[in-house]
């Protein structure tokens, strides 16, 4: 066992509690110099104190253990005199102590037993008296005797059969609405509506609705517009890819903040917003440049097709990005021949200029489109055709 103290000699201070949340500590604001005070001043006392204190050697012999052995023996427990009580020891006494404060803790602000916090319920406090559960408010009896554990609702997540069917949503039985309301024949045709989706979503075994898929905007390789990536893409050199989105980003910018367009009546955009309002979404004003002047078809020049070594022209349609691709090469091109030094605002100025249909591209789109429709007659010609006459 630990050896023991007595309290007899031990400086009263070991011993006596502080109190950290006084209210006299808490309403001064001098509070903390003061205790520094009082604590350096007590050890002082207790040093000089224990310093002229006559040495006791009895009861130190007192306390020490009677028995010689490690386990201990019949008279292990017997310490000190008979008629002197066991003391504590150090460790159980600051248990005690620490059980105290923590259930006294709640004045000073801390966390300590949940009783100094919350008060009591009325419920249990009825419950355990009798004579208050005969005295209290029928109102409160009843709401007592009631309460079971159980609630008037479930909780389950999975709906019973017999709330999915339409029967159970006629709004006709039981004395409802008559059946030539409105309202019955629009929950009927909803529900007829809704019986497929639902039959196809238990059929393929889901619980739940299948979530909507993501758009494709939210994937990290196509997070930027097509037009976009493609117009950057373009304008791209030996591979530096940060200073071609630095040049769209320009572009975007200069798109945004430059006057509405005025359109050429013989040269206009594709159907789309107002000319005040493109500047409000550049990339919906890029779409709309790129589109309207981009070709429907391209010319392939086929090789002896004609007789005699005369090429054959042939138009084939283009996809989307097909077409976009010429429309930009054909504004890079245009670009070119400006005097800006920037890139950024030579195709910028390009792009309003095709807008307002004074830029050149109008011109090679009609062109190829002439071109076009005067080969239209060759659009069927395959290689078989070749040795015929």
């Amino acid at each position: 066992m630990p050896p023991r103290l007595n309290h007899l000699l031990t400086p009263l201070s070991l011993f006596r509690s502080s109190n950290p949340c006084s209210s006299a500590a808490a309403a001064s604001p001098f509070s903390t110099t003061t205790r520094n005070r009082d604590v350096a001043g007590r050890a002082v006392r207790t040093a000089r104190a224990s310093a002229f204190a006559p040495k006791s050697y009895p009861l130190s012999m007192q306390q020490r253990r009677m028995n010689s052995t490690k386990e201990g023996g019949p008279g292990a427990e017997q310490q000190g005199e008979p008629g002197q009580d066991q003391l504590q020891s150090v460790s159980e006494e600051a248990a005690d102590i620490a059980k105290i404060k923590a259930k006294k803790a709640g004045a000073c602000g801390d966390v300590g037993a949940p009783e100094w916090e919350h008060g009591t319920p009325v419920e249990d406090i009825l419950k355990r008296d009798k004579d208050a559960m005969k005295n209290a408010p029928k109102i409160m009896r009843d709401e007592i005797a009631a309460r079971k554990g159980t609630r008037s609702y479930s909780t389950s997540a999975r709906l019973s059969q017999g709330h999915l069917e339409p029967s159970s949503f006629d709004l006709t039985k039981d004395g409802g609405l008559p059946k030539d309301d409105p309202s019955v024949t629009t929950v009927a045709q909803m529900l007829e509506n809704a019986t497929p989706d639902e039959a196809t979503r238990e059929e393929l075994g889901y619980k739940f609705d299948v979530p909507e898929q993501l758009p494709r905007s939210e994937h990290l390789r196509f997070r930027y517009d097509p037009v976009v990536d493609q117009f950057t893409k373009l304008i791209m050199k030996d591979g530096k890819l940060s200073l071609a989105q630095r040049n769209m980003n320009l572009i975007l910018d200069h798109l945004r903040t430059s006057p509405p367009p005025k359109i050429d009546s013989t040269r206009p955009l594709l159907p789309g917003p107002p000319a005040p309002q493109l500047p409000l979404n550049p990339i919906l004003y890029l779409t709309l440049i790129i589109d309207s002047v981009a070709p429907l078809l391209r010319i392939r020049q086929q090789r002896g097709a004609a007789g005699g070594g005369a090429s054959l022209p042939i138009p084939i349609p283009l996809r989307v990005r097909q077409r976009r691709r010429a429309a930009l090469q054909w504004i890079i091109a245009a670009s070119e021949k400006r005097r800006d030094t920037r890139l950024a605002v030579r195709l910028a100025n390009e792009l309003v200029a095709v807008a307002e249909g004074r830029s050149s591209v109008w011109e090679h789109r009609a062109a190829i489109h002439k071109l076009g429709v005067s080969a239209r007659t060759n659009v069927n010609w395959s290689p078989a055709q070749r040795g015929r006459k």
